[in-house]
C-alpha cells in the first residue's frame, strides 16, 4: 500500500500548465487579472479582508449583546470566524476556487485523521521522556475545566495558525519560491510568533521551527490539505496541555487531567515553555518532517521556483513547436 492509500488521500498532481498544484490559482491568467493574482496583493487583500471581518463581526455581536466589550471566550469565536470568512472569500471570489482543494468539504475526514496523528506524536515525545525518568503521573485531576483551553490551544492555534501559515503564507511564498522556500519561511514565521509568548525563548521558537514548522508544511505538501493539518496542531496542542500537562508555547501555566511531575534538565523537558522545546520532540517530528519532504522531493511533489518552472515551460513550448 502506498503512502497516499494509507493515509486516504489523493496523490496531488501538477499541472501541466503552470507546474503548480490545484491549491493555487489558475495560470497563465486573463492579462487584465494578472496583477490581481499577485501572490504580494492576495496576501495583502486577506490580511484586509480579515481586519474588516473581524471588526465587523465584534460589531454585530456587541450590537446584538448591547455592549462594546466581549468576554475572552467570544474574542477568540470571533477570531476564529474572521479568519475563516476571510480566507473564504480569498480563495472562493478571488481566486475563483469552488470549492478550494485544500479544504473541500469531502475531504473533512482527515481533521480526524490529522487529530490522531497529533494525538499520537505528542504521546510518543512524552513517552520517551517518560521511559528515560524525566515524566510521570502523580494523579488525576476531575476538576479540571477544559473548555477555555480547548478553545485557545485547540481551536484558535489549530485553524487561526493553520489558516495564515500554511494556507496563506505557504502557498503565496510557494507559488514563487517553490515549496522548499515555503517549508524554511514558513516554519521560520510560525516559530517567531511565539517568541511573544509569556515565556518565549529564542530556543522555544527554534524547536517550534524545526520541528512543527517543518512537519506542517510537509504535511500539508503530501496532503494538499487544510484539514489534516489543523488535525495535528490540535491533536498536538490537546494532549500535550490539557491531558499530559505541558505548558503550551511557553504559555504559562497549565492545568491539566493528568497531574505531572517533570524532572531533568530543560533540554529534555523544555522548561518553563513546555514539551515543545524538548530536544526529544525536535528529533522526532523533525526527523518526520523531513522524511516526509525527501519523499515529496523524490515523487515530484514540490513546487518548483517560479523561474525553473517558466524555464521548463519555455523548453516545452519550443520542443512542442519543433
Amino acid at each position: 500500500m502506498t503512502l497516499f492509500g494509507l493515509i486516504g488521500e489523493p496523490t496531488p498532481i501538477q499541472r501541466t500548465t503552470d507546474l503548480l498544484t490545484e491549491d493555487h490559482p489558475h495560470r497563465p491568467y486573463p492579462a487584465e487579472h494578472r496583477i490581481l493574482y499577485s501572490a504580494i496583493l492576495r496576501g495583502l487583500i486577506f490580511i484586509g479582508l480579515l481586519l474588516v471581518s473581524v471588526v465587523v463581526f465584534h460589531g454585530l455581536w456587541s450590537a446584538v449583546q448591547g455592549s462594546f466589550w466581549v468576554s475572552d471566550v467570544e474574542f477568540y469565536l470571533l477570531e476564529i470566524l474572521g479568519t475563516v470568512v476571510a480566507y473564504l472569500v480569498l480563495v472562493l471570489l478571488i481566486e475563483s476556487r469552488r470549492p478550494p482543494l485544500e479544504l473541500a468539504p469531502r475531504r473533512v475526514l482527515g481533521l480526524i485523521k490529522g487529530f490522531l496523528l497529533g494525538a499520537m506524536l505528542i504521546g510518543c515525545s512524552v513517552g520517551i521522556l517518560a521511559i528515560i525518568g524525566g515524566y510521570r503521573i502523580t494523579g488525576f485531576n476531575p476538576g479540571y475545566n477544559p473548555w477555555m483551553d480547548l478553545l485557545t490551544v485547540g481551536l484558535v492555534a489549530g485553524i487561526s495558525e493553520e489558516i495564515l501559515l500554511r494556507g496563506i503564507l505557504f502557498r503565496l511564498v510557494e507559488e514563487g519560491l517553490g515549496s522548499w522556500g515555503a517549508v524554511l519561511i514558513s516554519g521560520g514565521v510560525f516559530g517567531f510568533l511565539h517568541l511573544s509568548n509569556p515565556d518565549g525563548s529564542v530556543w522555544g521558537a527554534l524547536a517550534i521551527a524545526l520541528e512543527a514548522g517543518i512537519l506542517f508544511a510537509a504535511i500539508y505538501v503530501i496532503t494538499r490539505s487544510l484539514w489534516w493539518c489543523i488535525g495535528v496542531h490540535m491533536g498536538w496542542n490537546i494532549f500535550q496541555g490539557p491531558v499530559f500537562g505541558s505548558i503550551v508555547s511557553g504559555t504559562g501555566e497549565q492545568n491539566s487531567w493528568l497531574i505531572p511531575a517533570f524532572s531533568g534538565p530543560d533540554i529534555l523537558t523544555g522548561g518553563i515553555f513546555g514539551m515543545e522545546a524538548s530536544i526529544i520532540p525536535v528529533i522526532l517530528l523533525g526527523s518526520l518532517g523531513i522524511g516526509l519532504l525527501i519523499f515529496a522531493q523524490r515523487k515530484g511533489l514540490m513546487i518548483l521556483p517560479i523561474w525553473t518552472r517558466k524555464s521548463r515551460l519555455r523548453g516545452s513550448t519550443i520542443s512542442e513547436q519543433a
